[in-house]
């Protein structure tokens, strides 16, 4: 798993209700509304609001929801990849 993906926990959430990152041109952007839900949307080149290849999901705010949100993070991070080759 990617070390950026590597180090979400729950308690990492808490830091932004929006928090954006990238990889290269992989770009993710984590984002919650309560203490709930997280919205985990994941694009690429340009900003979320302009990107016009959004994919999002939404998980449970609990540690097996986080959990699976970092192995859809990283299946689509690894998809990134393969396409670019």
């Amino acid at each position: 798993m990617h070390p950026q993906f590597e180090i979400l926990t729950p308690r990492w959430f808490y830091r932004a209700y929006v928090y954006t990152g990238s990889i290269g041109d992989f770009r993710y952007r984590f984002a919650h509304s309560d203490y709930e839900t997280l919205h985990v949307s994941v694009y690429s080149r340009v900003c979320y609001e302009l990107a016009d290849d959004v994919t999002e999901r939404d998980f449970p705010w609990t540690e097996e929801g986080v959990a699976q949100l970092k192995d859809w993070v990283q299946e689509r991070y690894e998809s990134f990849l393969a396409a670019r080759t």
